[in-house]
């Protein structure tokens, strides 16, 4: 081995852990604080609709809707594809009714707001939340490194079965079926 391919090789594993570095340490906590920062926005608009007099700081909807927020604002560290999984199959297993109260009063809450405006309003609120968990957990280092592997050889896969199909398409255009079949029959 002359000096050129220690100095690629010495190059190569560098690079290689810093990329390690970068998607396991510097990535995780820059996706925690983006989700932080997207989740704060989102409930500062929550806090204003209700500032502006729309629905009142009281309104069980509301406290529901502001109470969740702060949770994932709180708890954005565990938003990690891997403690989501175990969480659910915990609930899965030993106690079903634990996710369900949430979704239960927070629906007989969103049901109390008299005005369709406002309960459309927090309805959007509450998906613009999930939205962001979702994107957090599918943007998540974790979910991204055994996620893309599966994708670059699904699109492969799905590249080579349409060029075969498309080779197929123009090789049966240019056999004479009908001479094919004619020499079948006569067998």
């Amino acid at each position: 081995m002359n000096a050129g391919e220690l100095s690629i090789i010495t190059q190569s594993l560098l690079t290689l852990i810093v990329l390690a570095f970068v998607i396991f340490a510097l990535w995780p906590w820059q996706r925690i604080d983006l989700f932080r920062q997207q989740m704060f926005a989102v409930r500062d608009e929550l806090f204003d609709f209700a500032a502006d007099g729309k629905i009142s700081f009281d309104e069980p909807a509301y406290t529901e809707l502001r109470e969740l927020m702060n949770g994932f604002i709180r708890y954005a560290h565990n938003l990690t594809p891997f403690r989501i999984l175990m969480s659910f199959l915990r609930w899965k297993c030993v106690s079903g009714k634990a996710v369900q109260t949430w979704t239960e009063s927070w629906n007989k809450a969103l049901h109390q707001v008299a005005d369709q405006d406002v309960r459309a309003k927090l309805q959007q609120f509450h998906s613009r939340a999930t939205e962001l968990v979702l994107g957090q957990l599918v943007l998540s280092p974790g979910a991204l490194i055994i996620g893309i592997p599966f994708l670059v050889v699904g699109t492969l896969f799905y590249t080579q079965w349409t060029n075969l199909r498309s080779i197929y398409r123009d090789v049966t255009n240019k056999i004479p079926m009908s001479f094919l079949e004619e020499e079948a029959a006569k067998a």
